[in-house]
């Protein structure tokens, strides 16, 4: 193929007669003892599910509308009764109940470990009562609204208008100017009122201040770099990492088709991130995430011939991408990274799949409520048969300082999470790539604040249902291992490859440390911290995919070839972690060991254990900006690298079995 260089930075990816008799009865008890105890087991699991079904006749608080304050902003009329919204509401339930079923089914030393109910026995024992969802659809149907309930029997999904909320809740809706030029929330007049039917059965409503815009969406920069020749050398490491590329490139199509791409010191290639981090071990071993299925949830598709020509390039024959959704809407470089990553990492997968539904992310809010609609994709698709998946991948982030208003919708969203993690499902979730100051993200830097450089953390990357992942950088050896790796963070390097990008990680301002995490004396108590590892994310040197023309993100200028791109990001280190947990899944089925299923707990459990199954990052730091102080790399678990970078076939070879 013809093939031109470019880079993109970030992303934001078991003697005969009676002796022979007594041998096989000492053989068979210790067997039946097994089964036995893990009837005993299962037994637990259902009591504990049926205990919490039992005790679902909880007592609401007052709804949460998570509407927004109407101080400061300006009344310009009515609110469009025809405006279309999205109506979200969450149904009474025992989410402590969730928690705890969770937490059974994910810790290594619990007798339940690996143990986790089907979808529709989610549904029927923890989700709400039936009697609490007719009664919604009913109050819903009185004023001509149609709602469904989801998967997980926790929330009804309503599309309808501004006039029929202002019916259902007995207010009329107006229209505010917002602190973003062109941009309006319709909010209600006074506290909506909660009309029978849905008093005591809804605890949440998400989706009644919807946002109008009369400027057309905002999409991030495309952040390419073309070099008509090569870079200039610059040495390195520093602080772990070198900017161009170290190690050896395997044969691939580029070795043929375009070898000066191969001359050039830029990008890292599969083959050797592979090698880095024990992936192709695996490989060797037969471990290709057979019988494992993966999803990756973003905003836009990717063309399926770009992935065909990247796994055919670079020798990934395996399960074609199935995309669900997206129809119209342009491809982006960050759906290409994602499907490229899990490629190569794990290439036969039962099931691979790309969620599309396009976000409008430069909302007040972030859009929360689209990701929550884009998050339920795999969950709602199993009630048309599709298969739940065992891992899945997102790049979605918003500053923690943006969400936090918007109470209602992330709520649903960590609920649904949470429903994930009870189900068995790992969702991996890019940490961001700001540093320790993800509120700058997009912020043009002559308009950066002292507000936006503050430490804060990406959201729902901290969310205490999700593995986050920050982000390295790396320097390999010439057989590819790892000779040294620190914090990505390109300020840290000098001209030209200095940028102001990092992996993201720090203290969450509101989700709880989960039970799983523990304590640390340098970060604040009780507080989720970020991220929980980390894995190469550095655009310098990147890493080496294909894109073509109309692509978002690949450039304009391009032409009508492919285009080998070198991009970067925690977007890319998420669908590799991801990966790596496909594979996992595959090994302890293998095994006849426990479903990994959630897999923070049993990873956090390993490092304690097995310290060598992680890549300790000690070196630099993921501050961007002089005056933040947060946060360097240590010895140990800290807030810039996590738990440092995973090691896949360490980790496969050491998968817990129940009770340990």
């Amino acid at each position: 193929m013809a093939v031109q260089t470019r880079t993109h930075p970030y992303a934001n990816l078991t003697p005969f007669m009676q002796t022979q008799v007594g041998k096989r009865r000492r053989r068979l008890i210790p067997a039946l003892a097994g089964l036995l105890a893990v009837g005993v087991a299962l037994a637990g699991l259902l009591l504990a599910l049926q205990t919490s079904g039992a005790t679902r006749a909880v007592q609401p608080a007052e709804v949460d509308f998570g509407l927004p304050s109407r101080a400061g902003l300006e009344r310009v009329g009515a609110a469009p009764r025809g405006f279309p919204v999205t109506l979200q509401l969450g149904l009474v339930a025992d989410q402590r109940g969730i928690a705890s079923a969770a937490r059974a089914a994910s810790d290594p030393s619990s007798s339940t470990y690996g143990l986790y109910p089907t979808l529709s026995e989610f549904a029927r024992r923890l989700g709400a009562l039936p009697a609490r969802r007719r009664a919604v659809l009913a109050a819903l149907r009185a004023v001509g609204v149609r709602g469904s309930v989801d998967a997980t029997g926790l929330r009804v999904t309503a599309p309808t208008t501004i006039g029929h909320l202002e019916r259902l809740f007995a207010r009329r809706w107006s229209l505010y100017a917002t602190r973003s030029a062109g941009a309006f929330v319709a909010l209600p007049e006074g506290r909506p009122r909660i009309p029978k039917g849905l008093r005591g059965n809804v605890d949440v409503v998400a989706g009644a201040s919807p946002f109008l815009s009369r400027r057309p969406r905002l999409t991030q920069p495309g952040r390419v770099e073309v070099r008509s020749a090569a870079p200039t050398p610059v040495g390195g490491p520093y602080a772990g990492g070198t900017p161009t590329r170290t190690g050896t490139v395997g044969t691939s199509c580029l070795t043929f088709d375009d070898p000066a791409v191969l001359a050039s010191p830029v990008g890292l290639f599969p083959n050797q991130l592979l090698t880095a981090y024990g992936i192709a071990s695996l490989h060797r071993q037969g471990l290709r995430g057979q019988g494992v299925k993966l999803a990756i949830v973003g905003e836009a598709p990717t063309p399926p011939a770009d992935v065909a020509l990247f796994r055919d390039c670079f020798g990934f024959a395996g399960t074609p991408l199935r995309t669900h959704g997206g129809a119209g809407v342009q491809p982006i470089l960050e759906s290409s990274l994602d499907a490229m990553v899990v490629s190569a990492v794990a290439p036969r997968l039962a099931a691979f799949d790309l969620w599309v539904r396009p976000l409008v992310d430069d909302q007040d809010d972030g859009d929360v409520g689209g990701f929550l609609q884009l998050l339920a994709g795999p969950l709602e698709a199993a009630k048309r048969g599709v298969s739940l998946p065992d891992v899945v991948s997102v790049s979605y982030g918003i500053c923690e300082t943006q969400v936090a208003p918007y109470t209602a919708a992330r709520t649903l969203v960590e609920r649904l999470l949470a429903s994930y993690a009870s189900l068995g499902i790992t969702v991996v979730v890019a940490a961001g790539d700001s540093g320790s100051s993800t509120c700058a993200r997009g912020v043009p830097t002559a308009k950066l604040t002292a507000a936006d450089k503050k430490p804060r953390v990406s959201w729902p990357a901290s969310s205490q249902w999700v593995l986050s992942v920050g982000g390295t950088n790396l320097t390999l050896d010439p057989d590819n291992g790892i000779a040294s790796t620190g914090v990505w963070n390109d300020t840290s390097f000098p001209a030209p490859y200095t940028a102001v990008a990092a992996g993201g990680g720090g203290e969450s301002l509101f989700a709880p440390r989960p039970w799983w995490q523990p304590a640390r004396s340098f970060a604040r108590a009780g507080a989720r911290l970020v991220p929980d590892l980390s894995a190469f994310a550095d655009a310098k040197p990147g890493y080496a995919i294909v894109c073509s023309a109309g692509v978002q993100g690949c450039g304009a200028a391009q032409g009508p070839g492919k285009t080998v791109a070198f991009v970067g990001g925690t977007s890319a280190a998420a669908p590799l972690v991801a990966g790596m947990i496909a594979l996992w899944i595959q090994k302890a089925r293998e095994q006849g060991l426990p479903r990994v299923g959630f897999a923070p707990p049993l990873l956090y459990a390993m490092a304690t254990r097995y310290p060598t199954a992680f890549v300790d990052v000690t070196l630099g730091s993921n501050a961007i900006y002089d005056a933040v102080p947060c946060c360097r790399a240590r010895g140990g678990y800290d807030l810039a690298s996590g738990l440092g970078s995973p090691r896949a076939d360490t980790i496969a070879g050491h998968l817990l079995g129940r009770g340990q």
